[in-house]
């Protein structure tokens, strides 16, 4: 596949299912600091049986449960499950003995493994997960033939100057474009931890559609912002869903992912997952 002009980094990882392939995201990480990883929905089902279910979503069996349709919870599940398998192959446990949990601010995280920051996202066929040991990591995917442009959310989200920069590209473009910029902030807004509290008018970035490199952070004047040492970068994947990724500076040391068993105590984890399990209240309200 020939790449888009204004794209950044090596293609998302591929994994139809728990059986990988493992390698190339434990390398991404080894040499990159961070991954990007995507799958179906269908390759990812939901395990039979209540209590393999409930092993593997731990505390967030009662958000599965009330989500009201197939569809939310297969993409729920599948979320979960690519993320938690992702992360296992390169912390060294099982699925089960991971925990996902939320800060205060939103952003997920897994129990104990504080230099393995994570993010997921999904929408119709597919689910996508980002991992990273250098610091806050935010991932959105979005699905193909999503209106966008001429509906009203140019306007909502867009700068002055990306709205000027979309009416340059040919209308075919137009409705991508603002699909990538989209995500694009999404996907920062994740990694800031700051999710629609975060005004997407505030900032803005180089219009992927027409960009010769890396899409860039911008001020809402159109001029280049200090990103601090952000990365940001939106791809194409299969069945023209796009996915987009914002990784944060380098928060933690570096020198390759540190496996569970360094970061906690085993034994400490599996009893923290236990109780977190016994004192989930009844399941109820709505789920994300």
């Amino acid at each position: 596949m020939s790449v888009p002009r204004g794209l950044a980094g090596p293609p998302p990882l591929c994994v139809r299912g728990p059986g990988g392939p493992w390698e190339p995201l434990r390398d991404a990480l080894r040499d990159g600091g961070y991954a990007l990883v995507w799958g179906r929905v269908t390759d990812w089902p939901a395990p039979g049986g209540g209590t393999a279910l409930r092993g593997l979503l731990g505390h967030e069996a009662g958000r599965y449960a009330a989500l009201e349709g197939a569809g939310g919870r297969a993409r729920f599940a599948a979320s979960r499950l690519l993320l938690k398998h992702a992360a296992a192959a390169v912390l060294g446990v099982r699925p089960a003995e991971l925990e996902l949990a939320r800060r205060p601010n939103g952003r997920p995280y897994l129990r104990g493994c504080g230099p393995l920051e994570v993010s997921l996202s999904h929408t119709g066929p597919l689910v996508a997960v980002g991992l990273s040991r250098l610091g806050p990591v935010g991932v959105d995917v979005e699905r193909p033939g999503r209106a966008a442009y001429g509906t009203g959310l140019e306007e909502d989200i867009c700068t002055g100057h990306e709205r000027a920069a979309l009416d340059w590209l040919p209308e075919t473009e137009r409705n991508a474009a603002v699909i990538r910029l989209w995500t694009l902030k999404e996907a920062y807004a994740k990694a800031l931890g700051l999710g629609v509290r975060l005004p997407f008018r505030s900032f803005g970035f180089t219009t992927p559609a027409t960009a010769t490199a890396t899409p860039r952070l911008l001020g809402t004047d159109g001029l280049p912002a200090a990103d601090a040492g952000w990365r940001f970068e939106t791809h194409p994947l299969d069945d023209g869903c796009t996915l987009s990724a914002a990784v944060g500076p380098t928060a933690f040391a570096t020198g390759g992912v540190p496996a569970a068993a360094g970061m906690v105590d085993r034994s400490l984890m599996r009893e923290v997952v236990r109780c977190s399990r016994e004192d989930e209240l009844p399941a109820g309200g709505r789920a994300s």
